[in-house]
């Protein structure tokens, strides 16, 4: 009778546990991708400060990434020189108008950054995307017509928030897209942007960012609060970017 009862709350286990199994995979099958959704913690600027603190993730071919940082600092559209820079245990020196140094590999980054005795900012969590974006459509020396729309594709990168695809000519005349979904692999640039040939030379580039979404796109053009970073206004993220790639624009 004892074996009887065993084996019946054996079999009656068994049975739980298999349909937890089969829910737990619909659910996972159900899964229709990443989430794309969301936005960086912004903060009320507490001084006079703006921050805009980059680490750049660098391949050196080394089979993994290297980080350095960029950080500009400004009061009063006047750049500051003189303050005292920190990310994780390295002290970033300033150098012609931004503070920059290679940086201690890390699983993520703190910022902080004092200025006549004061702490003036502080972030925390940041780190590059996991991987270098490749444009995967485009060669070098593409030929381009004139007022005609160009699709840029590229793969994917773990540890982005947002993409942003950029092209400039000779460092003016730049194109820059809203922030893009982590899960776009594609943009197209208007070809109003191309309304000039004679063989002239646009340099495309995509940037993969960890710490800025789709609608936090007044971070990159005139901050009003601090995202990711306290104290100033302004941005503290990760980036990548591809290499860029040349179209030459034709009549």
């Amino acid at each position: 009778m004892i074996k009887k009862i065993l084996l019946a709350m054996l079999m009656a286990s068994l049975m739980f546990s298999i349909q937890i199994s089969i829910i737990g995979c619909e659910d996972k099958n159900d899964d229709s991708g990443p989430d794309v959704s969301g936005s960086a913690d912004q903060f009320p600027p507490s001084n006079d400060y703006t921050v805009k603190a980059r680490l750049v993730g660098i391949d050196f071919g080394f089979g993994g990434l290297s980080a350095c940082a960029d950080i500009e600092i400004t009061k009063d559209g006047s750049a500051v020189e003189d303050a005292f820079v920190m990310v994780n245990a390295d002290t970033i020196p300033f150098d012609f108008g931004v503070y920059q140094a290679s940086l201690t590999t890390s699983n993520s980054y703190e910022l902080t950054i004092t200025h006549d005795g004061n702490l003036i900012a502080s972030g925390s969590g940041v780190e590059p995307p996991a991987g270098i974006p490749v444009i995967t459509n485009l060669d070098s020396g593409d030929v381009h017509q004139i007022n005609s729309d160009l699709t840029v594709k590229w793969g994917s990168v773990s540890g982005v928030t947002s993409w942003q695809v950029s092209s400039n000519t000779g460092g003016y005349h730049t194109y820059e897209s809203s922030l893009l979904p982590l899960d776009a692999d594609s943009h197209v640039i208007p070809g109003t942007y191309f309304p000039s040939g004679g063989g002239i030379v646009y340099d495309v580039q995509v940037s993969g960012i960890n710490g800025l979404y789709p609608g936090d796109d007044a971070a990159l053009a005139d901050p009003q609060v601090g995202y990711d970073i306290e104290g100033p206004k302004g941005y503290f993220i990760g980036i990548t970017q591809s290499d860029e790639v040349e179209i030459f624009v034709n009549d």
